[in-house]
């Protein structure tokens, strides 16, 4: 890997962590008047020097624009800018519009693409907030422009270039050194140049030319720059002390007259009266190139104006004949940032050492077991000693490795936050969005993977369920709707609650629909209530008549029906008329390793997760039962379960017992009797992929949850409990 690649991925993995720190922020922090607290502002502003600093050194102008923009909001408000609540809205509104198109462009730097969205109509949207907020910047502006009167050019005995000093304006000496190899010494110049330009004016720096191959004498002698500035040396040193790999700085006023003269072009001893006619012509022109600038930018606007409207009619036409823009069908073709992703953890240091000192151990225990075994006096006790040692440590290994990988959930609830932010302020819905065990831990790669199917859940609560405030009051519930979102674990599963007390699922509306696509065939007598509740994950059903932003395509349940199965998940929803609607989603907390049963069906093994194994009866202790339609069922302490043979599932030709070995399991979809001709005995398996040449089975694809690699290195399928209860109801 390159250097720039290097510092690519870097750039790429700091900026999106503080992205998402930064919305949770957001979010999170705002208090019942929908102000954020002096902490949050704080950070805010912290967040957005970080990563306009970064950009600014990786030469990404627009991102170094834009975050140095947002960044003066939160200055402003930090040094005790007042604002109405509404004015609180709309900075949140920016600020969450300026998260997402940092984050997207972030996402094209990951891809090797340079950052090329244009970002003017949101630097618009947020230099419309620093004037409304400041009536007298326009005058601040014409002030700072009068501060840089030059003499005139006929002035005796001095120099054409040379200018007076205002007063206020300092001058200063500015030496960066930068850590020992960091290297991209000149990039990083480059950065400090950039992130302290809207601070002061840099007249001169040492080496000249950053363009250039400089590093060699930054590292000898320092990066030095002179600026001339109406700011306090304290917010130069604060900004130059954000710089990356920042060594030490010294910042000097320079008060020395030769270097004053030749690099400021200060002239320390003109008596300005001398000049009071040519200050005054000098004022006339100012007026005139303010008129002439007013008049250049309406003659812009107007052509804007005219560009603007040809692109509409232009758009227009596209869309009557049915032509879709070119760049938007190339989009649309490929899948953007579907490529080159890079995933990081951060650990703590202290598993970090625990996992040092395990392998640490480990090694040792190994070699004490090979030297037993190769000892002529060999003590078989002391072998199974030391075997056991190793086994205990590999256990803890692996306990420490899958706990690095555990992370909380917290940040994807928070972006449940957003969703429901926005929503409400399309459809005009007033929703609480209540989040409970958001510190309950997870697999990384199954928390990236359960983010869409809760938002499509939380739209589902949003636009389903939630009613509108008018609607609420006429049913005597709060206008405020409530929508939870609860995260527990429960042995080896996490389980997720999704739940509101909107209007609840309508049976009836359901079940009609189910039988007019053809889903179902009984009557609605004959359906219960949770089978009606599981039509709703069919593919391509839908029970609203139009086709809205968020719903009535059909796709949505079944889009979580499809990812939560694909995590070993199960999904079961519950609902009550008037009251609300909860959804339950049961997932493993890893995908990687399970504890199963090895069990015999034919000649063959398989693995069922001992998670789901409630019960286990051997042969001639329960009795079969069999209804006129066929159906196999047993009684066990006066519950009757239905018994599912694994062979017939599998299609497996063998001779029908009675004496097989019968399995209790169950799930939240209820719970069955399995049978199977032998059980081997328990371990701990990793879990693989299926084969490929296994998918084009159908009973194999739908019945199995993965497959693992035995001790004699043949393969065995592990069956997925919750698809087998599932078919029973």
């Amino acid at each position: 890997m390159s250097e720039i690649d290097s510092l690519n991925e870097f750039y790429v993995q700091e900026n999106m962590q503080l992205l998402e720190q930064l919305e949770e922020i957001l979010l999170v922090e705002q208090s019942g008047d929908g102000k954020l607290g002096k902490e949050a502002i704080e950070e805010i502003f912290r967040v957005m020097h970080t990563i306009k600093g970064s950009s600014a050194m990786m030469g990404y102008d627009s991102l170094t624009k834009l975050t140095h923009s947002v960044e003066d909001v939160f200055d402003e408000i930090r040094n005790g800018l007042e604002l109405s609540h509404d004015k609180w809205e709309e900075v949140v509104d920016v600020a969450l519009a300026s998260v997402d198109f940092l984050k997207e462009e972030v996402l094209n730097v990951q891809d090797g693409l340079l950052p090329e969205a244009s970002i003017d109509e949101l630097h618009e949207r947020v230099l419309r907030l620093l004037n409304s907020n400041d009536e007298n910047s326009n005058e601040d502006n014409d002030d700072d422009k009068l501060l840089e009167i030059k003499l005139p050019k006929d002035c005796e005995n001095e120099k054409k270039t040379q200018t007076t000093q205002v007063i206020g304006e300092k001058y200063l000496y500015i030496k960066v050194l930068f850590e020992n190899g960091c290297g991209m010494e000149g990039i990083r110049a480059l950065g400090v140049v950039t992130m302290i330009d809207g601070l002061c004016s840099v007249m001169k720096t040492i080496p000249e030319d950053l363009n250039i191959e400089c590093d060699d004498e930054i590292i000898k002698d320092g990066f030095i720059m002179y600026v001339k500035t109406m700011k306090e040396q304290c917010e130069l040193e604060k900004c130059v002390e954000e710089t990356m790999l920042l060594k030490s700085y010294e910042i000097i006023d320079v008060t020395d007259e030769a270097q004053l003269e030749s690099i400021f072009g200060i002239v320390t001893s003109v008596d300005v009266k001398d000049y009071e006619n040519d200050i005054q012509d000098i004022i006339n022109n100012i007026d005139e190139n303010i008129k002439n600038e007013i008049e250049k930018e309406e003659t812009e606007n107007n052509e804007t104006e005219k560009d603007e409207i040809e692109k509409i009619n232009e758009a227009l036409k596209k869309e009557i004949h049915n032509e879709p823009d070119k760049k938007e069908v190339n989009q649309q073709a490929a899948s953007p940032h579907a490529h080159n992703k890079n995933n990081y953890l951060t650990v703590n240091i202290d598993k970090v050492d625990t996992l040092m000192n395990l392998v640490g151990e480990i090694v040792t225990t190994e070699s004490m077991v090979e030297k037993q075994s190769q000892l002529e006096n060999f003590d078989s006790d002391n072998f199974e000693k030391q075997a056991r040692r190793l086994h205990q440590l590999t256990n803890e290994l692996q306990d420490v490795v899958m706990s690095i990988r555990m992370v909380p959930i917290s940040s994807t609830f928070t972006k449940m936050q957003r969703v429901v932010r926005d929503m409400s302020k399309k459809t005009g819905k007033i929703v609480d969005l209540v989040l409970i065990g958001e510190q309950t831990e997870v697999d990384k790669n199954i928390l990236e993977n359960i983010s869409d199917p809760l938002m499509h859940m939380i739209r589902n609560s949003m636009d389903h369920g939630v009613e509108m405030p008018n609607d609420r009051r006429e049913s005597s519930k709060p206008e405020k709707a409530t929508i939870t979102l609860e995260a527990k674990n429960t042995g080896g599963d996490v389980v997720i609650i999704i739940k509101d007390d909107g209007k609840g699922l309508d049976k009836d509306v359901i079940v009609k629909k189910a039988i007019e696509k053809g889903i179902t065939s009984k009557s609605i007598g004959e359906i219960s209530d949770k089978e009606a509740y599981n039509f709703i994950l069919a593919p391509g059903f839908s029970t609203n008549t139009a086709v809205t932003e968020y719903s009535g395509r059909g796709v949505g349940m079944d889009v979580v029906h499809t990812n939560i199965r694909k995590l070993r998940g199960s999904i079961s929803i519950d609902s009550e008329k008037g009251k609300g609607t909860m959804i339950v989603l049961r997932i493993p907390l890893t995908l990687a390793i399970v504890d199963g049963m090895k069990v015999e069906i034919g000649n063959e093994i398989y693995i069922i997760p001992s998670l789901n194994i409630k019960e286990v009866f051997r042969q001639g202790v329960y009795d079969i039962v069999e209804n006129p339609n066929g159906e196999e069922h047993s009684i066990i302490r006066g519950n009757c379960y239905e018994i599912r043979r694994l062979s017939n599932i599998l299609g497996i030709n063998t001779e029908r017992s009675d004496d097989g070995i019968m399995i209790l399991v169950e799930s939240e979809m209820g719970s069955a009797c399995i049978i199977v001709d032998g059980i081997i005995g328990q371990q701990q398996v990793v879990i693989k992929p299926i084969p490929t040449l296994l998918t084009q089975f159908e009973k194999v694809q739908s019945s199995m949850a993965g497959c693992s690699i035995l001790e004699d290195g043949s393969i065995s399928l592990i069956f997925d409990v919750n698809s087998i209860i599932n078919k029973l109801y």
